[in-house]
Formats: structure tokens, C-alpha cells, sequence
């Protein structure tokens, strides 16, 4: 389902362009991940989760610089809840966990990472304060990001996987498995955070 020519969507540099290639050529493969997604999320967790599909909606110049799929467990959308993203930046396709800067009860996740800050790195997660950037810094800057996240209040808590277009991976094609693995690994993330957070 997922090949290299994903990332053509980024060669049209202007926002309707962009944004009717995102509809066409993306969209649909996220609407069959995602659903296919969260079937098993509800499989294996027996929990409901809800996915949605960036529409850039709020654009009115500029093309988006990435698109994505999100999934949570709150059904008033994600952004101020633990969520999962799957998307494609120019250069990499992406999977990440995120807190954002403006979560709800945002104290309340502190004590958690550092409780599973050890996991993270020992799976080798990258990890980042900037959900608007594509680089994931390695494992072993954890302690650091969560520092940061902890004192700036305008900082986000990423942690995830990219698959760079340069990569042999994508090159050779018939990685959708990869993909949905990565995402299935990481979700387990999601659902300790929201119950630990509920206690």
C-alpha cells in the first residue's frame, strides 16, 4: 500500500495542490491503516480508541509541511489527550507518541515517564520536545527531553520511530508490516499513560 511515491505529495508547493494530492493519494491508504489499526488496538487492549485524519482546515496560505492519522481513547479528539501519530514528513514517514505542550493534566504524566523512562530507552525510541519537527533525537537523550518538557511549558513530549525516504527499506518497497507493527508496538505506551494518569 505504502511505496516511495507518497512523498510526491510534498513536490507541489502550493496549498491546493497540495491538499488535493494529501486527499487522493494519502488519505485513503490512511483511512485503511488506521481503521485496520483500530481494530486491533480494541483487539488486543479491549478498550475504545478513535482515529481521525488531518484535514489542514485551518490553513489559508501555506501547505502543510507533514500529514498524518491520529489515534487516542478520547473521543473529544486527541491533541489534549496521550495520542499516536502515523504520518509522512517530506523526508521520513513517522510514528510517534505524544503529550503536547497544552495536554490536560499535563503534571500528571511527569511521574509516569520517568517510571517508564528506562523501557523507552532500552527499545530504542526516538525522543524529541517538538512535535513540529521531523528529527527524533536517539534514546539516550530521554532523561533530557522529559527535564525539558517538565520546565518548558511550550515544549511537547515526542517519543516514536521515522523511516527515512532514503532508506533501503522504502527503496525495496512491501514495508506496510513494518509501519503497522512499529505503531502496534508503541501504542502500548498510550494505554499505560491513560490509565496510570486515571489512578
Amino acid at each position: 500500500m505504502f511505496d516511495k511515491k507518497d512523498f510526491e505529495v510534498f513536490n507541489d508547493t502550493t496549498l491546493p495542490g497540495r491538499l488535493s494530492l494529501i486527499k487522493t493519494n494519502l488519505d485513503p491508504k490512511f483511512e485503511v491503516l488506521g481503521s485496520d489499526l483500530q481494530k486491533q488496538l480494541e483487539e488486543e487492549y479491549q478498550e475504545k480508541f478513535y482515529m481521525k485524519i488531518a484535514k489542514h482546515q485551518r490553513r489559508t496560505k501555506n501547505p502543510p509541511p507533514d500529514t498524518w492519522l491520529a489515534i487516542n481513547q478520547d473521543k473529544k479528539g486527541y491533541k489534549k489527550t496521550p495520542h499516536i501519530e502515523f504520518g509522512l514528513w517530506p523526508d521520513c514517514y513517522f510514528i510517534t507518541f505524544s503529550l503536547l505542550a497544552d495536554i490536560r493534566n499535563r503534571t500528571a504524566y511527569y511521574p509516569i515517564l520517568k517510571k517508564y523512562q528506562a523501557e523507552i530507552i532500552a527499545d530504542g525510541w526516538g525522543v524529541s520536545n517538538d512535535h513540529t519537527a521531523s528529527l527524533l533525537k536517539p534514546a539516550i537523550e530521554l532523561p533530557a527531553v522529559i527535564k525539558h518538557y517538565e520546565k518548558v511549558k511550550s515544549s511537547d513530549l515526542v517519543i516514536g520511530f521515522e523511516l527515512a525516504v532514503t532508506d533501503p527499506i522504502v527503496k525495496a518497497g512491501d514495508y506496510d508490516e513494518l509501519l503497522a507493527d512499529k505503531f502496534m508496538q508503541l501504542s502500548k505506551y498510550l494505554v499505560l499513560f491513560n490509565q496510570e494518569a486515571a489512578q
